[in-house]
């Protein structure tokens, strides 16, 4: 049925197009006949038939695309909406359904939440209300909307007590929120329902971690890998939870599976090194008051801005943005000795979705100096004289292919050429900017921690909630050092992030560490703009920055 569909709809494409072409033939035709000369009254008469089947064109073609668009939507999400809006009265709601679904899965959050809320008024029986709430919740939580989501998914179990997914999820933002009991019970309902859920006993191992509940830690995260291969987040929980029972060898086992399989080995190694030094691992709340952990959940939402997230290694499936590489311009601009930099990224950003401002397509691109500050002045870190950032909105005018560049010193911080994986998130303001002492003074007051004052465990556990950053354009920027926007004002007029790339190391087959990229001693570097410049399109004046630990 499907083919003999797709057959119609061609052989409706080429009628209307031979159609188009007919009647500007006869046209032609007519006026050759009468000496060239077009009459009024006829060309009206055709311009109208002509414009009346191009329109039917594409209606035709906005219609069908549409169409298809949805229906996949709706095959993704089948399991989550069963029999929901199914009645031959509700296919109107039925695509209003999924049109909200659409908007959520293209990050356009304040869309989708407008439309499931619009959708919730038109529900006839409690079935559909529980499938809207729960894409309403999933919604909230990928905006940083964790007591929204929270009370969204409990008025989903509340309709529908069975559903596994609704109650796994509650779980997590139950975790994030620093109630591990409560979390630990919701998943154990979700299981309840659903014993071959590989994702709430992952969720369940991530609860038990922030517990300190190592054994059931181990228990947990094991299940899950037996119902999914190459799960990271669960080889990420038993990494953690053998090297805090002093299981090295195990622990080293995981975290080289993690990695491979997705997981960010800096952060994960960060984790570790803050473990084996005292601190807490993945948000053990033991010790710190309720208030804190609410101040950190509102520090968390109320800083939070849409960002991208640059993932390597990624798969080259038709991506054309990389790290590192050969230029992408015909020639490569000459730094302050006359030498031609070298490519540190090139971001095509019709690939880019979700960052305000930013173009809607072009290449942007980041070149620094081969030496032994990558192009870097530190006294004057807005001028452009070893370092450029170019941007042009042709995006085919730029050299796609990933190709390495032979010419890179042993020194230079990327030795190699890295397809990337830009995916839209929210980041949360991070402890290293300038502006985060304000904000977290903010929060605290809003949770009742009206004098601000906080003893080392408190203060160590809002810092380790709110350190790593890794690569990513737009969002906020994580040093290793200090901000220097915070001792150097008038460096604040760079308010946006542009670009942050930052050491990436990787296991090689013999379980030992790749390096991918290294700013010096596993630091990282950040390209910032104002935003009017930036709303301009104008990159000359660009800030950068690199440091180490």
């Amino acid at each position: 049925m499907k083919k003999r569909n797709h057959l119609a709809l061609i052989v409706s494409y080429v009628l209307i197009i031979l159609l188009i072409a007919a009647c500007i033939g006869l046209l032609i035709w007519q006026a050759a006949s009468n000496g060239w000369v077009f009459e009024t009254e006829n060309v009206t008469k055709f311009a109208l038939v002509i414009i009346g089947l191009i329109l039917s064109l594409i209606k035709l073609i906005t219609r069908t695309g549409g169409s298809a668009s949805l229906k996949q939507y709706e095959s993704a999400y089948r399991e989550h909406i069963g029999a929901a809006f199914s009645a031959p009265e509700r296919k109107k709601e039925k695509k209003s359904l999924l049109r909200a679904i659409a908007a959520y899965n293209g990050n356009r959050y304040t869309s989708a939440v407008s439309q499931f809320l619009k959708l919730y008024e038109r529900c006839a029986s409690g079935e559909e209300r529980a499938v809207v709430l729960f894409f309403l919740a999933l919604t909230y939580s990928d905006a940083g909307m964790t007591d929204a989501a929270v009370e969204a998914y409990e008025k989903t179990v509340g309709i529908n007590p069975r559903n596994s997914t609704a109650w796994s999820n509650l779980g997590l933002l139950y975790r994030q929120k620093g109630d591990a009991d409560k979390s630990i019970e919701c998943i154990g309902t979700a299981l309840d329902y659903d014993r071959a859920n590989a994702y709430a006993w992952n969720n369940l191992a991530q609860a038990h971690l922030a517990a300190g509940n190592w054994d059931q830690v181990i228990a947990s995260a094991l299940r899950a890998l037996e119902l999914k291969n190459n799960f990271y987040q669960a080889e990420t929980a038993l990494t953690v939870a053998y090297f805090a029972l002093d299981e090295h060898e195990k622990s080293k086992q995981y975290f080289d599976l993690a990695v491979l399989h997705g997981a960010n080995a800096d952060r994960l190694a960060s984790v570790l090194h803050g473990m084996s030094h005292g601190a807490v691992a993945f948000g053990d709340t033991s010790g710190v008051r309720e208030e804190v952990v609410q101040a950190v959940g509102h520090l968390q939402r109320d800083t939070a801005i849409p960002m991208v997230e640059v993932r390597l290694p990624a798969p080259q499936d038709g991506n054309r943005s990389r790290i590192g590489g050969a230029p992408v311009d015909r020639e490569a601009p000459l730094d302050s000795e006359g030498k031609p930099m070298k490519l540190l990224a090139a971001i095509w950003c019709s690939e880019v979705h979700g960052v305000p401002d930013f173009p809607e397509k072009g290449v942007l691109r980041f070149y620094v100096a081969d030496n032994d500050v990558y192009g870097a002045d530190f006294d004057e870190p807005a001028v452009q004289k070893d370092f450029r950032v170019l941007f042009d909105e042709n995006e085919d005018a730029f050299d796609s292919s990933l190709r390495e560049d032979p010419s890179v010193s042993p020194e230079f911080p990327i030795l190699g050429a890295f397809p990337v994986r830009l995916t839209p998130a929210m980041s949360a303001i991070r402890a290293s900017d300038y502006r985060f002492d304000d904000a977290a003074r903010a929060a605290l007051i809003k949770a009742g921690v009206a004098d601000g004052k906080l003893d080392a465990r408190e203060q160590d556990y809002i810092c380790d909630q709110t350190v790593y950053a890794g690569h990513r354009i737009g969002g906020y920027p994580c040093f290793e050092q200090e901000d220097p926007r915070g001792y150097r004002k008038e460096l604040r007029k760079y308010d946006t992030l542009l670009l942050q790339i930052v050491s990436h190391t990787v296991p090689n087959e013999n379980g030992k560490e790749r390096e991918l990229i290294m700013f010096g001693d596993a630091g990282g570097c950040q390209f910032f703009i104002p935003r009017d410049r930036l709303t301009a399109r104008d990159f000359s004046d660009v800030m950068y920055w690199w440091d180490c630990g």
